[in-house]
């Protein structure tokens, strides 16, 4: 086996080491061995007691390790055992021998709250639930007695005896001073209640209560009540409304147990009927069938409750009702739970300057108080108390964790009922591992630099630390990336631990996280602390650390809050609120301010100003819940705010009556009542019913009286009499008595019954009112006269159509709420009646939902205010703000807390994401770099909640681009194999502003990065030009973007071939294609080790192995090809014409730049244009010198021809295309992707914005112009032109050319110089579908005008001239073209070996000195072609000729809205040089391959210039141009001139 490899080695190293940390956190954390087990298995009780007598408190303990010692506490102190009486066994129970009781010396009492402790040592001590020690004892007084009472005979009778005392006493009733038995109307409650039901004649007399207690030697006797006979003989004939005897009391009842709410009323009826007693909870009718036995009514009406459940809490109402009226008095049931567990404590292992946390949720009614003990001492009691939290008042955090707070800790929880307690053991370690704090990661950091000594693989400390925000409780640290990050290896991610403590502690707190910034919480004020600051890699920590000291701001001196808040409702209109004053006033307490607001409700906040320490509100609302809350105010200001506290006023009647009531007859006996409740306002209390009260109309006798459910909606009156009119009335109902009620409402039962032998007809009317979810849904019952039986209603319903859901109703029901529907939604609803014969006709109605809405709940809090954004870094930014509510202190004292939205900008799917905080801070992180977003806050407090605070806007910081450019692509650069042009798209994600990219090449992909080519290209162009490449030569390219914060990563590798010499082969090469010689590893050892090993195995027993197979076959074929390939070429090359084989190809030799050699210059010829219709010639144009000229960027992606064929596949024109591609379409002098367009569709005038095209595939051909050289630069004239193509499709009838392909050879050469003087012509004049002018148009161009330099085209652009149309007055025998004068030897600037122009011809502007080029059209110049005037038109011919690189017009600029000047001169200004004699400057290049250890210098690629002289040649250009090439191509041009002459004039006619 080999050995381990250098770099293989931290890995395992770093592998070891996390085994053996986990190994030892597991153990910590999972093996109980380390804990010990101390626990109570006993814990002692209550106990009552006689005085005299032994008591014993119970205690059990266990402990693994030792036997723990057991001590006892008496209310919370020693248990005082030299008295004697004390005595603590051996298994650790105390027992007390005489327990002694005296009020006056309460010292020597027993009486008392007692608790055992066990300590273990080493380990720490706890403590057990407190057990309560009660003496015996009886009231002496009643708390309730019985009353008398004056009775009918068969009434109810009900006496109560209530008093104190441990335990309960024993209740003990005596008639006429004779213990009573129970007897079959007679009935004794364990409560202390006599029920006597009914009263009978003997039951008359007097009765009292005896009350024993435990030792049955004390007893109280309660007031004799006498029992009376009533003998009002009238008031029975006339009937009495219901009276109770007896109303149930609010309650107290521990879940499990029984309770009896008690219940007895009397009044009766003409008809000598007692009242009917009914119960109802929450204002709803117990159905006591449901209730499975465990709700029943005992006696003469009240109610038991078995085994009662917590859910069994509520108020109880009990009903008294007869036919004259009805009662009602309710009560409120409240079920106590003990403490109990939810959540409990764990043992834990944490390590030093770490944070702990103890878990703890008791739960109980009422609300058990949670309090933390440690080795049995209070965690508020300890020194460091600040550093012992207690998070939602129950769980409990430790901050920076040291030795000397290992032990055990325990929650106890304690309510009315007991209390409870866990505990759990800490234990605090130091390992060679990162904290487990909470963080942003979760692998562990080794310190292994530390241990190997290897410090070159550590990273230094973080640079520029500082303190980007310093408050009272918070500061927010901000540091940069270290200078080194370590070597040896790839870091994956830089983790940083922050450390910070008080100036002088021991104790340290950290913090782990991987951004440049952290934000530090709960801190005091006005203190010191030190913060350090430390960088992790893989392989450990930094030597040493960053460090800065920060006092944090002075707190204000304001009061701290008032304390015993106490709020009272003494009534349904007022509340009294009392408090005592602050602990720390911090000087003199002004005033006190209580703030009071309605809960629910969008009153806002009521502020009273007062100096006592109490205040009575008054004018309140009945039955509506308030908050209070109080703060204290001295000379500075207003002091932190008191906890809110609320309380309801008490209810009351009504003050209003129901509303939408209606009256309708259903039948010859029955009449129903539909109405709604009351307002809420007005409802002051629970509605617990509604009184019903009906008379024949004319009737003097009283009203009977019907009471329903608070939840009724509808009721239905019987046993009426047949065609009689029924009088009407209803009132709502409370606890505290009925409300108004509403006039009387009149209805009249029928003669007959209804008939029911036909289906009742359709309902009157439907009406409806949808919601977002629900539509509510009304209707009125069949025409009355029909007098058909209407048994009920089928309710219908469906989105777009009927009946998909059907719903049978009752007779009696006329609304119905439909909910659990679509919002924004069309549905169609369906009413019919039915009855035994079948259904009725339906009636319909539709109803459109309306869109969702969210209501916030109403709330008068105000929202934050004063939010700050600051930003940190590209990814994190800081929030602050201020709550007006908490006064100066802008202290958070309450449950309180805030909501944080924020979003990018612009937000269109109106999303954000949202971040909760408790503080008047937010630290928000993974945020995107060079990002704008909007930032808002607002409070939240129980069910209160603010508004939106204004927005904060703020833009994040750059970083490196994060993504690689998009769609690197190679574009083969025709006839010159040498060079190639790469185009790509910017990064999906730039993270700032692109200021250039860096594009590798080489020809060995093994090579390091660092040894590749690196060719720059500033500011955001998505091109360029490599130039001296080897023919025939496999070259990898990879991009990566870069802006002003770094480098971004590297794109993939694309692999292109370049042609071979003669133009034939080349292209993009799949990635995975494998050549032969680059099957290489540095390493020395093979991509795949198996068939390694194998071809060794070959090679020792004397075969080829496969490799070498492989390229020999390779060879072989490659051969073959070649073979091929030649024998094809020869036989085209003979078939070619005399002319073509006549023409020298270029010969110019390069150098591949992974030789390292430096290669030549490409020369290149001036670039010229020229319409070969209008006979324009221009030259003289010079590009200036400019730096770089920026391109926007685009995401845009090249569109294809017919979907599999990219326009970048095609090949150049060719006359055979059409048949190979018969769809396509071949424009000339479009760029290399509008070349080519499908026959359906029209050609594209221009390129879509943003579209970055490559350039032409063809060289161009370049013919030398002569310079002006003037002193600065100058607009351009810019003359534009229409195509041959456009004006066809004008004439044609259908707008369209038959085809558009020229019938001219495309011969073109390229000529490098320096500078590039370019005459281009624009063919994009005609855009947005305007009206063609056959005028000439001139634009002044300037290289600032935004209509010509369009970031969309190459730099030398706003150095080019293009040519208008001709008016049609211009014949075109005046009308000429420079090349002609060339062929005559007429040179226009006049220089030796040329003519002189003829006059008119060529003269100077008179400003600026310029020369410039004025054809006019009655000029005759030589070389005029007249036997070509009656030449036809070709269609297949086009007027525009290029020899030069095509180039496209700015798509934003608009040649038609450009000067118009005369027909008759067109004046053309070029753009010159700053020197005439400037010398040829040769490109920049990056082309040897060489190793480098940096990075190289940048250059910037630049295209090839020409220097434009006057009358002395450049040797250069000598050398490279062809006299026997000029002169055919001059006679070639010059046959296509008469072409083109005869198309003009019969374009152009005189």
């Amino acid at each position: 086996m080999a050995p381990w490899s250098r770099e293989r080695r931290p890995e395992l190293i770093q592998g070891f080491a996390s085994l053996v940390c986990l190994l030892v956190l597991t153990s910590a954390k999972g093996d109980s061995s380390m804990f010990s087990d101390v626990r109570f298995t006993t814990e002692p009780s209550d106990v009552i007691v006689n005085r005299g007598e032994a008591a014993i408190f119970n205690c059990g303990v266990q402990c693994s390790t030792t036997t723990p010692a057991v001590r006892w506490l008496k209310d919370g102190k020693p248990v005082n055992m030299d008295s004697g009486r004390y005595t603590i066994k051996a298994n650790g129970s105390l027992l007390i021998t005489s327990v002694q009781h005296s009020r006056t010396a309460p010292r020597i009492s027993d009486k008392g709250v007692y608790q055992c402790i066990a300590s273990v040592e080493n380990v720490g001590q706890i403590v057990s639930r407190k057990a309560q020690l009660d003496i015996a004892h009886l009231s002496k007084t009643f708390d309730i007695q019985p009353h008398d009472m004056t009775l009918y005979l068969s009434d109810v009778a009900m006496f109560r005896c209530e008093i104190d005392g441990a335990p309960p006493p024993n209740i003990t009733w005596f008639k006429d001073g004779n213990p009573l038995q129970d007897r079959n109307n007679i009935r004794i409650f364990t409560d202390g209640v006599l029920e006597i039901n009914p009263v009978e004649f003997r039951d008359f007399g007097s009765y009292h209560c005896v009350a024993e207690n435990l030792d049955k030697i004390k007893a109280r006797s309660s007031r004799t009540a006498r029992l009376r006979q009533n003998a009002d003989i009238d008031e029975i004939l006339q009937g009495i409304q219901p009276s109770f005897v007896m109303r149930p009391k609010n309650t107290w009842a521990e879940v499990g147990t029984t309770v009896i709410l008690f219940c007895g009323a009397n009044g009766q009826a003409k008809e000598g009927r007692q009242p009917t007693i009914s119960w109802l909870k929450n204002g709803i009718t117990i159905d006591f069938t449901q209730t499975q036995g465990r709700l029943t009514v005992v006696g003469a009406g009240s109610l038991q409750i078995y085994q009662v459940r917590e859910e069994d809490s509520g108020t109880f109402t009990c009903r008294a009702e007869n036919p004259i009226d009805s009662e009602d008095a309710d009560a409120t049931l409240t079920v106590q739970v003990p403490p109990m567990f939810r959540d409990q404590p764990v043992n834990h292992v944490a390590q030093v300057n770490s944070d702990a946390l103890f878990l703890c949720d008791i739960y109980g009614v009422p609300m058990p108080e949670t309090r933390w003990l440690k080795n049995g001492q209070l965690v508020k009691e300890l020194n460091e108390s600040d550093y012992f939290q207690i998070v939602d008042n129950k769980h409990l955090r430790i901050l920076g964790l040291l030795k000397k707070d290992e032990g055990i800790y325990q929650c106890f929880g304690e309510n009315s009922l007991g209390s409870i307690q866990r505990s759990a053991q800490l234990l605090v370690v130091d390992l060679m591992v990162s904290p487990p704090t909470p963080s942003s990661f979760t692998r562990p950091i080794h310190h292994l630099g530390g241990i190997y000594g290897d410090q070159t693989r550590l990273p230094s400390e973080p640079r520029e630390m500082r303190a980007a925000i310093v408050s009272r409780r918070f500061v927010t640290l901000s540091w940069s990336r270290p200078r080194s990050t370590g070597e040896g290896g790839e870091i994956t991610q830089l983790i940083y631990s922050v450390y910070w403590k008080e100036l002088g502690s021991e104790r340290e707190r950290v913090m782990n996280t991987t951004q440049l910034g952290a934000n530090i919480q709960h801190l005091k004020p006005n203190t010191a602390y030190e913060f350090r600051l430390r960088t992790y890699n893989d392989y450990g920590p930094s030597p040493t650390f960053a460090r800065i000291s920060i006092t944090t701001e002075k707190d204000v001196d304001v009061p701290s809050p008032p304390t015993n808040v106490e709020v009272t409702a003494l009534s349904s209109m007022s509340i009294h609120i009392q408090w005592d004053p602050p602990v720390q006033a911090k000087g003199t307490i002004t005033k006190y301010v209580v703030i009071s607001y309605e809960v629910g409700k969008d009153s806002g906040e009521n502020r009273v100003e007062v100096l006592a320490t109490s205040y009575l509100l008054e004018n309140l609302k009945s039955f509506q819940e308030y908050s209070f809350r109080v703060f204290a105010s001295n000379e500075i200001g207003d002091g932190t705010s008191s906890k809110e506290y609320t309380c309801r006023t008490f209810s009351a009647k009504p003050s209003d009556t129901p509303k939408n009531v209606s009256v309708e007859t259903s039948s010859s006996e029955s009449i129903i009542v539909r109405w709604e409740p009351p307002p809420a306002d007005s409802q002051n209390g629970v509605i617990t019913g509604y009184k019903i009260k009906f008379k024949k109309r004319g009737d003097s006798r009283p009203a009977k009286t019907v009471t329903t459910d608070g939840n009724r909606r509808l009721y239905a009156l019987t046993d009426l009499m047949k065609d009689t009119e029924y009088q009407v009335r209803i009132s709502a109902l409370t606890v505290n008595g009925s409300g108004p009620y509403v006039r009387w409402h009149r209805a009249t039962t029928y003669r007959d019954d209804l008939d029911e032998t036909r289906v009742p007809p359709p309902p009157r009317l439907i009406r409806v009112v949808p919601y977002d979810t629900s539509i509510r849904v009304s209707w009125s019952a069949p025409d009355p006269e029909s007098k058909i039986l209407v048994r009920g209603y089928i309710l219908g319903y469906g989105k777009g159509v009927p009946d998909s859901f059907r719903l049978t109703l009752d007779a009696d029901n006329h609304v119905y709420t439909i909910e659990n529907l679509q919002p924004a939604s069309l549905y169609v609803m369906t009413v019919l009646a039915f009855n035994n014969i079948g259904d009725g006709e339906p009636k319909y109605q539709t109803a459109l939902t309306s869109e969702e809405t969210v209501t916030e709940q109403v709330t008068p809090m105000m929202p934050p205010v004063g939010l700050k954004a600051i930003v940190l870094s590209s990814s994190t930014v800081v929030l602050t703000w201020a709550d007006t509510s908490l006064g100066k202190s802008q202290t958070v004292t309450d449950s309180r807390y805030y909501t944080v939205r924020y979003t990018s900008l612009p937000n269109n799917n109106k999303r954000y994401k949202t971040l909760n905080s408790t503080d008047l801070n937010a630290h928000i992180d993974n945020l995107k770099p060079n990002t704008r977003y909007e930032f808002s806050v607002k409070v939240i407090k129980g069910r209160r909640q603010s508004t939106w605070s204004m927005s904060e806007i703020n833009i994040t910081q750059e970083s490196a681009p994060s993504s690689v450019p998009r769609d690197l692509t190679p574009v083969p650069k025709e006839d010159n194999p040498t060079a190639v042009t790469m185009n790509w798209q910017p990064p999906q994600k730039p993270n700032g502003q692109i200021t250039g990219y860096l594009l590798f090449y080489t020809t060995d992909q093994s090579q390091s990065d660092r040894e590749w080519v690196v060719e720059g290209v500033l500011g955001e162009k998505l091109s360029t030009t490599v130039k001296g490449l080897t023919p025939d030569t496999t070259y990898y390219f990879k991009i990566q973007a870069r802006n002003s914060k770094g480098y971004g990563p590297m794109s993939s590798t694309i692999i292109y071939k370049t042609p071979a010499k003669d133009g034939t082969g080349g292209g993009k090469i799949s990635p995975d294609f494998i050549a032969p010689e680059i099957n290489y590893n540095p390493n020395g050892k093979d991509i795949d080790e198996q068939p390694q090993e194998d071809d060794n195995k070959q090679n020792d027993a004397g075969g080829l192995s496969t490799n070498v197979v492989i390229i020999i076959v390779t060879c072989v074929v490659g051969a073959s090809f070649c073979i091929v390939i030649i024998v094809v070429a020869i036989v085209l090359c003979q078939k070619r014409d005399n002319g073509e084989r006549n023409k020298r190809p270029q010969a110019a030799q390069q150098q591949s730049p992974s030789k390292g050699k430096m290669a030549q210059r490409d020369l290149k010829k001036p670039d010229l244009w020229i319409d070969h219709q209008q006979q324009f010639e221009l030259k003289n144009v010079d590009k200036p010198e400019r730096s770089e000229s920026m391109l926007t960027m685009s995401t845009l992606r090249r569109n294809s021809v017919d979907g599999n064929k990219s326009i970048d596949d095609l090949p150049p024109y060719h006359p055979d295309i059409d048949k190979e591609y018969p769809e396509i379409t071949y424009h000339p002098h479009g760029n290399h992707e509008d070349r080519y367009t499908p026959m359906r569709q029209q050609p594209m005038q221009h390129p879509p914005p943003g579209l970055i095209r490559p350039k032409a595939t063809k060289p161009p051909m370049m013919i030398g112009v002569d310079t002006q050289q003037p002193s600065h630069r100058e607009p351009i004239a810019m003359v534009t032109a229409l195509q041959s193509s456009q004006m066809g499709q004008m004439d044609s009838p259908h707008g369209m050319m038959p085809h558009s392909r020229p019938g001219f050879p495309r011969t073109q050469y390229n000529m490098p110089y320096t500078t590039s003087p370019r005459v281009n012509t624009d063919h994009s004049h005609n855009m947005h579908g305007m009206p063609m002018d056959h005028n000439y148009h001139v634009s002044a161009l300037d290289d600032d005008e935004s209509s010509v330099n369009d970031p969309l085209l190459d730099e030398s652009y706003n150095a080019r001239v293009g040519y208008g149309l001709m008016s049609p007055d211009i014949c075109p025998k005046q009308s000429h073209s420079l090349p002609h004068l060339a062929g005559h030897g007429i040179n226009p600037n006049g220089g030796s070996g040329s003519h002189p122009l003829p006059p008119g011809v060529l003269s100077h502007t008179p400003h600026k000195g310029q020369p410039t080029a004025i054809i006019s059209p009655d000029q005759q110049l030589p070389g005029e072609c007249e036997e070509h005037k009656s030449l036809p038109r070709s269609l297949h011919r086009h007027p525009l000729r290029s020899f030069s690189v095509p180039s496209p017009p700015p798509p934003g600029s608009n040649p038609l809205s450009s000067v118009a000047l005369t027909p008759k001169h067109q004046i053309v200004k070029p753009q010159q040089t700053s020197s005439p004699y400037k010398k040829p400057t040769p490109p920049i290049s990056s082309v040897p391959i060489k190793p480098r250890t940096t990075m190289p210098i940048i250059s910037t690629p630049k295209a090839p210039d020409v220097v434009l002289k006057g009358t002395q040649e450049d040797p250069d250009l000598q050398k490279s141009v062809s006299t026997e090439e000029l002169t055919a191509e001059m006679a070639n041009l010059d046959c296509l001139m008469k072409d083109l002459n005869a198309i003009t004039q019969q374009d152009f006619e005189c």
